[in-house]
């Protein structure tokens, strides 16, 4: 019966009953999407007002921490007021920063932190008194502010992985829902609601295509959506998320704050994906011989200036040989790592010695330039002359099937840069299979 009566209904209230029902479906999906939006928008603003500053205040806080136990130690070994002044004003600043962070973190461990360190500042200050408090006793104060350092890091990414897969599953949500009621309104006047359907579904399909690909780690992804509107405005909150997210990735999950060079994890990270894809890679390990010595001599500003220009030449050297995919890496201390196509690995160890060998005297005095050696004190305290700074390579050429785990590799090429720093001076050499050598 209701049919009967829509057939005998005129064109225009046929088009009149097309647009309110079509009108109600989108009114309702519009409603549904933008309270959705701005709940989304919500939860990416707190995000930024405090995960990220908390995030970033606590890798400020370790630092800072680190250099008031640099403080702590000159104190103890040379007495000298300076050091102790150092350790004050570092004291103040991470007191600013842990009352910072407890105004934008709730996670338990800012708590924990607090007390570990108001019972560290008391040993310190024992220290200073001179009272005896024990090495023991301060590596352990130490360490326990480095666990909760690590509990905080642990838990400030779990709560911005929380947040995030909130928001993704509230975009998908939306999504749904928000299609839905607008196909029971396309299916009545599909017609006339044609073209807003699709901009609307084509901005929400972008959305959540960007979603996905920010919450997959890629951050320079552009969602492509013009702003105006609250889509365009979140897709603008995305992408400024997206920037701060790289931002914070660079500077807090991997990276040496030294060389800015990627860390052990993005060297793992980029063994195992050259392993999954079955392709030859020559993985790098250099080392750089005598450094100690030029350490005991020079003391470790010039010694840390030494490892960042080395970094940096690295860098710099490997790219000259054009691979696109090479990578460099900085293990820590005076390590390196250089990743690259099989063919190209000869060419970049010349290049990477060559340069280094070239720049290496401009770190020593006239006199001990002149000599070519320093004279030190060895590991085992014995007094002998060393040479200048050197840099040994031991370059492993690895093929599908060689070896199954990026440990393998690192423990193979460990082995024969020990091999390579028997030989004085700059050195290098290529294992195209296991105890086969070419320097």
């Amino acid at each position: 019966m209701p049919m009967f009566y829509f057939t005998r209904l005129t064109l225009i209230q046929k088009m009149i009953i097309s647009f309110v029902v079509s009108g109600f479906f989108l009114l309702a999906a519009l409603i549904y999407s933008v309270a959705s939006m701005n709940s989304m928008h919500r939860i990416q603003e707190e995000i930024a007002r405090n995960d990220l500053t908390a995030a970033t205040v606590t890798i400020s806080l370790h630092e800072i921490l680190l250099a008031q136990e640099r403080s702590v130690g000159k104190y103890q070994i040379l007495h000298q007021q300076e050091f102790r002044d150092q350790y004050e004003r570092n004291s103040a600043k991470f007191l600013d920063g842990l009352a910072l962070l407890e105004q934008v973190s709730r996670e338990p461990a800012v708590a924990a932190l607090v007390t570990e360190y108001a019972r560290y500042a008391d040993l310190v200050k024992k220290q200073f008194a001179d009272q005896n408090v024990g090495l023991a006793v301060m590596r352990t104060a130490v360490d326990r502010m480095e666990k909760t350092f690590v509990r905080l890091r642990t838990d400030q990414q779990y709560s911005l992985e929380c947040k995030l897969k909130a928001s993704d599953e509230k975009a998908s949500r939306t999504i749904a829902i928000s299609i839905g009621l607008a196909i029971g309104g396309v299916s009545i006047a599909f017609v006339i609601a044609f073209l807003m359907i699709y901009s609307f579904a084509t901005s929400i399909g972008k959305l959540q295509r960007a979603t996905h690909r920010i919450a997959d780690g890629d951050f320079d992804h552009e969602p492509g959506i013009l702003p105006g509107d609250e889509i365009g405005a979140l897709a603008q909150d995305f992408s400024r998320m997206a920037v701060r997210l790289k931002q914070l990735e660079q500077i807090s999950l991997d990276a040496s704050p030294l060389t800015r060079l990627p860390g052990n994890i993005a060297i793992e990270r980029t063994l195992s994906r050259r392993l999954r894809e079955k392709v030859p890679f020559a993985m790098c390990y250099i080392d750089l011989d005598n450094f100690k010595s030029y350490n005991d001599r020079y003391g470790y500003i010039k010694a840390s200036e030494l490892i960042k220009e080395a970094g940096q030449l690295i860098y710099e050297a490997v790219h000259t040989v054009h691979d696109p995919e090479a990578f460099v890496g900085h293990i820590g201390g005076d390590d390196f790592v250089v990743i690259i196509t099989s063919d190209k690995a000869e060419a970049a160890c010349r290049a990477i010695i060559n340069d280094f060998d070239a720049m290496i005297p401009s770190y020593y005095s006239d006199e001990d330039r002149s000599t070519g050696a320093i004279n030190g004190i060895d590991r085992y305290g014995v007094p002998r002359l060393f040479p200048l700074v050197s840099m040994s390579i031991a370059a492993l050429d690895c093929h599908p099937g060689d070896y199954a785990t990026a440990a393998e590799i690192a423990t193979a090429a460990a082995e024969a840069k020990d091999h390579v720093k028997k030989t004085p001076g700059s050195n290098f050499i290529i294992i195209r299979e296991a105890g086969c050598y070419e320097t």
